[in-house]
């Protein structure tokens, strides 16, 4: 006849094979499951690469249309960063679908929905500055290339962007 302390430890070493045995199962299910997924993770990788493409292509295309006609060649750099970033926005949409089919772009604007007013004050700034950058890009007041003066500092333009533009000062900053 078992002592009780025997039985205990039966009983503890029947439990522990019964947890091991379930996270086991657990993470070969999981395996399992990934690996059926694989073919929807390339499928998806091919769409964003397809897209990545397509927003290299648009790039092109507005620079051959509006690059030597406009004359607000800024905004023309803009319009290729905003257009691209809008196809690999919509490109990743894509290949998030495929690779979870549950995910649907109407989840995501849903719970984009319930935080809209604490998103809104939080990048009320932000939007004030893209908006300053828009009118900035429309109004032309410098050119890449141009000598200006802001503030401190004083230098060449190197680049401008929606929200910022680079200026390499006279010392190499």
């Amino acid at each position: 006849m078992p002592t009780p302390e025997a039985e205990s430890a039966t009983s503890a070493a029947t439990n522990d094979i019964l947890t091991y045995q379930s996270i086991t199962d657990t993470a070969n299910n999981l395996l399992s499951s990934f690996v059926e997924r694989i073919p929807y993770f390339v499928a998806a990788l091919i769409v964003l690469i397809i897209f990545w493409l397509l927003s290299i292509v648009f790039k092109k295309i507005v620079h051959k249309l509006l690059g030597k006609r406009s004359r607000h060649q800024n905004l023309v750099k803009v319009f290729q960063r905003v257009g691209g970033t809008l196809i690999l926005f919509i490109g990743f949409m894509i290949a998030m679908v495929i690779a979870m089919p549950g995910f649907t772009p109407a989840k995501l604007i849903g719970a984009l929905g319930i935080g809209s007013v604490a998103i809104g004050f939080a990048f009320k700034d932000i939007f004030q500055n893209l908006l300053s950058g828009i009118l900035l890009l429309i109004s032309e007041p410098f050119r890449i290339g141009a000598q200006i003066v802001s503030g401190d500092y004083e230098g060449t333009v190197e680049d401008i962007k929606i929200r910022a533009t680079t200026i390499k000062t006279y010392d190499g900053r």
